[in-house]
């Protein structure tokens, strides 16, 4: 009981970019491995909650992956090209929003005009974002996360088959029928391919959107410290 409702207190970020990936990444697992033997006799409670369990946690691994071998550079190019007054090399469209951004971020986290730490800078936005009602870049920000998440199941999965094949070329037998591994690596490669585009998509969209939200609650900000009463 206990455990369900701490799966039922999951927010959207948790169960989108952690369960969801974590949880097809052991499907898949099973599917390869003869893990019927051990989970024969065991309660239908203590199995699903076993993989839900193992599935988070997967996922939350499958996140660092993600992260361990894709740095997104969107924001950091995009400052840099405003900073260097060459806005036609940005990947995404400069317009008046993006170019007011330092100068708001300035005068929000009172920092110096040479501040150059985009890192930083971005979860500086993010933590402030969360105080506000423009929260639409974080919703963008889970997909990309899961989109990422994902690309790392696909492309880890390969590697389970890849290192699954060479210890049966050397006489250990551990893969499953033909149609099984050959559908699993279909769908791992279709998924390296699909989501890498996808999260750089939404990686862009991502952005785009920080830019957006952030230009609205200082507008917001600065229209209710100038009105009436202020």
């Amino acid at each position: 009981m206990a455990l369900a409702r701490s799966f039922r207190a999951l927010g959207f970020y948790d169960v989108i970019t952690n369960l969801v990936p974590g949880a097809l990444w052991i499907g898949a697992l099973i599917l390869l491995l003869p893990v019927d033997e051990l989970i024969r006799g065991l309660p239908s409670g203590v199995v699903v909650g076993g993989f839900l369990t193992l599935a988070y946690v997967t996922g939350h691994l499958l996140q660092a992956l993600g992260s361990w071998a894709d740095s997104p550079t969107t924001f950091g190019d995009t400052l840099t090209a405003i900073q260097n007054e060459t806005p036609a090399t940005a990947p995404i469209t400069v317009t008046h929003i993006e170019n007011s951004f330092l100068t708001l971020c300035e005068q929000q986290f009172a920092l110096p005009s040479d501040f150059e730490h985009y890192g930083k800078l971005l979860k500086m936005v993010l933590s402030y974002l969360e105080t506000t009602p423009y929260t639409r870049a974080l919703r963008f920000q889970s997909v990309y996360s899961f989109h990422r998440s994902m690309w790392a199941a696909s492309w880890s999965l390969l590697v389970v088959l890849a290192v699954l094949g060479g210890l049966s070329a050397l006489g250990h037998s551990l893969l499953p029928s033909i149609t099984v591994t050959g559908g699993v690596t279909i769908a791992a490669l279709v998924g390296v391919a699909v989501f890498w585009n996808r999260k750089n998509k939404f990686d862009k969209t991502f952005v785009k959107y920080l830019f957006i939200d952030f230009y609205n609650a200082q507008q917001s900000t600065a229209f209710g410290n100038s009105g009436p009463g202020s």
